[in-house]
C-alpha cells in the first residue's frame, strides 16, 4: 500500500518546478515509468532515505512565490496535502483505499489501491533524491547540518548547495542556482521544515463532515 507512480509524480512535479506547475493527482501510469525507475548516478555523501513514520511539511520557493505541500507517514498509511490552509487545499490519503481529499467543498473521492509503482523508499526520498547531482564538495558545518555543494549532470551552467542534517539523516534543504562565470542566480529552493518523528492523531482519517 504505497503510493501509485501517479502520486509520486504529480508531488515530484508540484515541488521541484520552479513554475509550480498544476498536474491531475489521479492521472493515468503513461509516460511515468522513466522517474519511477531513475536511479542514482553516484554514491551520495548521505543519506535519503525516510524514516517509516514522520511528518513534515515540504515548501518550495521560486522567487517571491512559495508553495507548501505537507507529507506525513506512518509504515503504510501515507497522507499528502497540497497548499494547505488556502482555498486550493486538498490531500491524497493512503490507507485501505486511496483517498481524495476538497476541503473547501467537503468531498472526498475514492479508488482501490493498485500497488502500481510502489517503493520502499517512499515519497520524500523521491523527491529529496539527488540521482543527477555530481561532485559533492562539503563546504562547511553548522551544528548537525552539514553543507554540500553539488553539480547537475557534471555541468558548469548550474550548481546545487545540499544542507544534511545528520539529527534527522536527511537533507533539510536544497538550493538550486544557475552560473554564468562568476554570477550565481538563486532559482528555487526546496526545503523541509517542521520535521517530526511522530504523526498527529486523526491525520489518516477522513475529517468529519466530509461527504463522498
Amino acid at each position: 500500500m504505497f503510493l501509485s507512480t501517479p502520486v509520486k509524480i504529480c508531488v515530484a512535479t508540484l515541488c521541484l518546478s520552479p513554475i509550480f506547475a498544476g498536474c491531475s493527482l489521479w492521472r493515468s501510469n503513461e509516460n511515468t515509468a522513466s522517474f519511477a525507475a531513475s536511479q542514482p548516478r553516484n554514491e551520495l555523501p548521505f543519506s535519503t532515505r525516510e524514516p517509516d513514520v514522520f511528518q513534515t511539511e515540504i515548501v518550495v520557493r521560486t522567487g517571491e512565490k512559495e508553495r507548501r505541500i505537507a507529507l506525513a507517514r506512518d509504515g503504510v498509511k501515507r497522507r499528502i496535502d497540497y497548499d494547505p490552509g488556502t482555498d486550493e487545499h486538498r490531500a491524497v490519503l493512503i490507507t485501505d483505499k486511496e483517498y481524495l481529499l476538497y476541503f473547501k467543498r467537503k468531498r472526498y473521492e475514492e479508488r482501490d489501491l493498485t500497488g502500481s509503482g510502489a517503493s520502499g523508499d517512499g515519497l520524500l526520498s523521491h523527491l529529496l533524491h539527488v540521482r543527477d547531482f555530481t561532485e559533492f564538495e562539503q563546504m562547511r558545518r553548522d551544528g548537525s547540518v552539514v553543507q554540500f555543494r553539488a553539480s547537475i549532470n557534471e555541468s558548469n551552467a548550474s550548481e546545487v548547495i545540499v544542507f544534511f542534517d545528520e539529527a534527522i539523516g536527511l537533507p533539510v534543504k536544497q538550493e538550486f542556482y544557475s552560473v554564468e562565470g562568476d554570477k550565481r542566480t538563486l532559482r528555487y529552493s526546496v526545503e523541509l521544515r517542521d520535521f517530526k518523528k511522530e504523526v498527529e492523531p486523526g491525520v489518516f482519517e477522513i475529517p468529519a463532515g466530509f461527504r463522498k
